[in-house]
């Protein structure tokens, strides 16, 4: 807290101690050169913020091409959401993990040379994200993820440009969005 007032177990109250064994570990010892060098580089706030500042550039490019194509505002946030909440999803793995990869980002990068198939294939994803059912274009079955924001889960066409934005941003970790 920087306030020289009160002291919270870092990074967190099960993590916080370090045994002479943890310093064959070289994030121990990064973190502790960094404790004394760069303090404030351990600030979670300011990877957060870090974070969100790069994934808000892509997406913006994003946002702006989708509206100048004609989509209205409403609609592409809406869009947005629905891509943000499944990268998300994946990070904190409620989508499995294929390659060492989200699935979701292996899917974009699939759709990446072959565009015409990204409605259809994150359309399906969507659905069987909304009803919690086996889903094709990923090749597992889903949890059910109510909350309506996959119920009628319109997918708007990408280009090829416009996928790789929406990979740049998977590739964040939405754990810290």
């Amino acid at each position: 807290s920087r306030s020289g007032a009160t002291y919270m177990p870092f990074p967190d109250p099960r993590s916080h101690r370090i045994r002479l064994t943890d310093f064959r570990d070289e994030a121990i010892r990064a973190r502790l050169a960094a404790l004394w060098l760069d303090p404030l580089s351990l600030d979670p706030t300011r990877a957060t913020a870090r974070v969100t500042r790069e994934v808000a550039e892509r997406l913006a490019e994003v946002a702006k091409a989708l509206e100048g194509a004609g989509h209205d505002a409403e609609t592409v946030a809406g869009f947005l959401s629905r891509c943000l909440f499944t990268m998300f999803a994946e990070d904190v793995e409620l989508l499995p993990k294929q390659d060492g990869k989200g699935a979701f980002t292996v899917l974009l990068e699939s759709l990446k040379n072959d565009p015409a198939q990204f409605v259809p294939l994150v359309g399906e994803l969507w659905r069987a994200m909304d009803s919690g059912e086996f889903s094709v274009a990923i090749r597992a079955a889903l949890p059910r993820f109510n909350g309506k924001l996959f119920k009628q889960p319109l997918v708007l066409p990408l280009t090829r440009d416009q996928i790789g934005l929406l990979i740049k941003a998977s590739s964040a970790d939405w754990t810290q969005v």
